[in-house]
């Protein structure tokens, strides 16, 4: 679990306003083909989305779903949180991943937190859970799009935020079924002894600001992969702060390096996620 502002849902109503103050520039640009999300996307008359439910034996999991409006079957990226899925950004990747091409589903990996909770609930419903829960119901979303009606078969690809981008790593290290990986700023417990058994492609992304992980953990990671021959990529964002990419977070939230780095997320997974 991350601590602190990635896990912080107290501000979530100051981080909506800003949301709101946003939607004016919502939309997409393109540049050398490329999807660049400015900010919000979740108005996009291209896309549907909405929570869903599933759940693993004795707990319901659920989560957020995105999926381009257009029929057929399209390529599907789990998305994996470092906070609570309710906050807005979240639910806007898994839409961005949709406005992309993609099926987007966010599992809900803190369904033990109760509603309002506050951080020191959270704490206390999070303390006994393990990374074999995390990623069990991260397992449990991948069953749930391999089943989806507008899911194309051939694997997904996996995307995450701090302790997300972490568990990530560790699902890929884990579990088959995962055609690339993207981590933004992984959590600073994450070691390169961890990612030994990721053979699959790997897009790594930290802020030099980071005040939360240390850019030298993607670095480690990205030497480590590379040392046994795993396909990585790893890209560091001039002064960019931990959650970077996320518009519901200020000061954090650094446009320009947020465009980039998704600009090369989508690329990636173009690239390496089937359709």
């Amino acid at each position: 679990m991350c601590l602190g502002s990635d896990c912080n849902d107290s501000v979530l109503d100051r981080r909506r306003f800003l949301a709101s103050a946003t939607m004016a520039v919502a939309g997409w640009a393109t540049a050398a083909g490329q999807s660049r999300p400015p900010t919000r996307v979740l108005d996009n008359p291209n896309v549907r989305h909405g929570p869903v439910e599933f759940s693993r034996p004795g707990f319901a999991v659920g989560g957020y779903l995105a999926r381009p409006r257009a029929e057929g079957r399209h390529p599907a990226v789990l998305v994996v949180a470092g906070n609570l899925i309710t906050e807005e950004y979240i639910p806007n990747t898994c839409a961005a991943l949709a406005v992309a091409g993609f099926v987007g589903l966010a599992p809900n990996i803190f369904h033990p937190v109760p509603p309002n909770a506050t951080p020191q609930d959270m704490n206390k419903a999070l303390a006994n859970r393990t990374d074999a829960d995390y990623l069990a119901d991260i397992r449990a979303g991948a069953d749930y799009l391999r089943q989806h009606e507008s899911v194309a078969s051939g694997g997904v690809g996996i995307l995450g935020f701090c302790s997300g981008g972490r568990r990530a790593l560790l699902y890929a290290a884990q579990f088959e079924g995962v055609k690339a990986v993207v981590s933004f700023h992984a959590a600073s417990m994450t070691t390169p002894a961890e990612v030994t058994p990721v053979r699959v492609p790997t897009q790594l992304h930290h802020g030099t600001g980071d005040r939360v992980s240390p850019p030298g953990v993607s670095q480690a990671l990205a030497d480590q992969l590379k040392s046994q021959g795993t396909p990585v990529e790893v890209f560091l964002y001039e002064g960019a702060d931990h959650g970077f990419l996320a518009y519901t977070r200020e000061p954090e939230y650094n446009p320009d390096a947020a465009q980039l780095a998704w600009s090369r997320t989508i690329a990636f997974l173009r690239r390496y996620v089937p359709a």
